[in-house]
């Protein structure tokens, strides 16, 4: 359950967040399982906060820092994380249909993949393909793929 006070601190805007994890940055925001749909969090400094089970839907999370967060299973249906910086998130479980990821990173700072970050995580075909067409940038080797659905 997320801490109440963490949880004004969110809804008090980004600055005013990002000035508190800034001047406090041994602190992890608690905010599991807290029901942030629709918030603008652009820019925010969320690295480290535990957001396991959080509705998330629908947030503008461009240009945010969202490293080393703990967000599994939540629901970032339509959520915004162009720009993002995911760089050892964990989204185990998570729902990311409709999401627009665009590039993830801020400038060198990238997204870390490991078998375990997309564990269960739901995606729709476009965006599949979309991350898979990223994936294919490399100048050296080409990336052969088709997406089809899973036998039952």
């Amino acid at each position: 359950m997320a801490d109440a006070k963490h949880m004004e601190l969110v809804r008090s805007g980004v600055e005013t967040l990002n000035a508190f994890t800034k001047e406090h940055e041994d602190i992890s925001l608690d905010l599991r399982e807290a029901d942030l749909q629709g918030l603008d969090l652009r820019g925010a400094r969320l690295q480290g906060a535990r957001l396991a089970g959080a509705n998330l839907r629908e947030c503008d999370f461009r240009d945010a820092r969202l490293n080393s967060s703990d967000m599994r299973g939540c629901d970032l249906r339509g959520a915004d994380l162009r720009n993002t910086s995911m760089h050892r998130a964990v989204l185990t479980g998570s729902d990311l249909r409709g999401a627009r990821l665009g590039r993830l990173g801020i400038g060198h700072q990238r997204m870390c993949i490991s078998p375990a970050t997309f564990e269960d995580v739901n995606w729709e075909r476009d965006e599949l393909e979309r991350i898979l067409e990223m994936i294919n940038l490399n100048p050296d080797f080409e990336v052969r793929y088709e997406i089809v659905p899973r036998a039952e």
